[in-house]
């Protein structure tokens, strides 16, 4: 390599970097109210701006950057009109798209209701309502649980005349009014983890006994453990296998903030949390994720017990979200060889399991979902 090529490729790397902490800089300012610096930002150009808008949208928080903006447009650091004005008219599409589904989700639990069933909706518009302006949060699947009673559920969709379909183990799927629903029979996939199969009846479990109705929009919502447990979770396996973004660290911090400031009715029993992660092998990664959202979200390090901290994993982990290694994978060679490849991944969310047996566990899964004849609602 060249005297020309190393400069390039070191001038791109700081690049990479500097945008890194900008967007990270954003969500900062957005979910936090203290002095704005601004000089990561002073000198960027219209294309730069561009970019970082870009950005933000791959990592599903182009609504929580432009409200930060405004903290930006007393130091003069707004980027250029032209920029501006596309990202707010995207945030305006992620707005109206946010009421649209809210509207879905209460025609979708009334209709449930109707037949005896309480929906429970994870993730989502349920995290939303924690954040500054919930609209801003953006809206993507519904993940949706029947407490025991997902097959009636889904035979009362069947009588619709919807397709159902049953393509991984633990959630049927199907589709209204453009609206892709997942009906989970179990949380994680407990059949290729064996390790988080505590994990796996504690969320059960609690969703049995601390549901709470959401009056608005007649769904209703997890406690405050079950996000605290399952978040991560989800994160993780994202993160294992593809998909990992900033919001879903976002979703996470800020569930673990508003327990804090209503301290009075959400109670997180950390060493609870603790055991299950270490009995699950995953313990680890959740320090690193706790340390992400201290040093890199801005949630006060009281809101967090204090475990121990690894900066150098924790880095990495951004720098994987922020600039993964294995995108767009889509044939079974490509797959195969990302699974590999990312093995530091899976050793550390799945630090008790072999790497090379959860990959012929999940292999064995892919083939029973694609061709077999299994129910998610049979789980011998």
């Amino acid at each position: 390599m060249g005297y020309d090529s190393r400069f390039l490729h070191w001038k791109k790397i700081e690049i990479i970097q500097m945008n890194r902490k900008r967007i990270l800089l954003l969500l900062h300012y957005s979910l936090n109210t203290q002095h704005t610096d601004s000089t990561l930002f002073s000198s960027l150009s219209e294309n730069d701006w561009f970019k970082l808008m870009r950005i933000a949208g791959q990592q599903s928080v182009l609504g929580l950057c432009l409200d930060a903006l405004d903290k930006l447009k007393s130091n003069g650091a707004m980027p250029p009109r032209n920029v501006l004005i596309k990202w707010i008219g995207s945030v305006m599409t992620l707005e109206k798209e946010y009421e649209r589904q809210k509207v879905f989700i209460k025609e979708l639990a009334s209709f449930f209701s109707k037949h005896g069933l309480k929906m429970v909706l994870m993730k989502g518009y349920g995290l939303s309502k924690l954040y500054p302006i919930p609209k801003h949060r953006g809206s993507g699947d519904l993940d949706v649980y029947f407490c025991g009673k997902g097959q009636y559920a889904d035979e009362l969709i069947k009588e619709r005349g919807i397709e159902v379909k049953q393509n991984e183990e633990k959630h049927s799927v199907y589709s209204i009014n453009g609206f892709h629903v997942e009906n989970h029979a179990s949380m994680i996939c407990e059949q290729e983890h064996l390790s988080l199969l505590k994990v796996e009846e504690f969320l059960k479990d609690d969703l049995e006994r601390n549901l709470h109705l959401d009056e608005e929009s007649g769904c209703w919502l997890p406690s405050t453990m079950f996000n605290v447990v399952f978040l991560p979770l989800h994160f993780a396996g994202h993160f294992v296998y593809g998909g990992a973004n900033l919001r879903q660290i976002v979703d996470y911090a800020l569930v673990v903030k508003n327990a804090n400031l209503n301290s009075d009715t959400n109670q997180i029993d950390w060493e609870k949390v603790k055991a299950l992660a270490i009995e699950g092998g995953y313990f680890k990664f959740l320090c690193c994720l706790n340390g992400i959202c201290m040093d890199h979200i801005g949630i006060p390090s009281d809101c967090f017990p204090d475990w121990p901290r690894y900066k150098d994993i924790e880095e990495r982990i951004l720098a994987e979200i922020l600039n993964p290694t294995s995108v767009d994978v889509h044939s079974l060679p490509s797959k195969i060889k990302r699974y590999f490849k990312n093995r530091w991944k899976y050793q550390l969310v799945y630090s008790k399991e072999n790497h090379l047996m959860g990959f012929l566990l999940r292999i064995r899964s892919w083939v029973n979902w694609k061709y077999g004849k299994k129910s998610v609602w049979n789980r011998k």
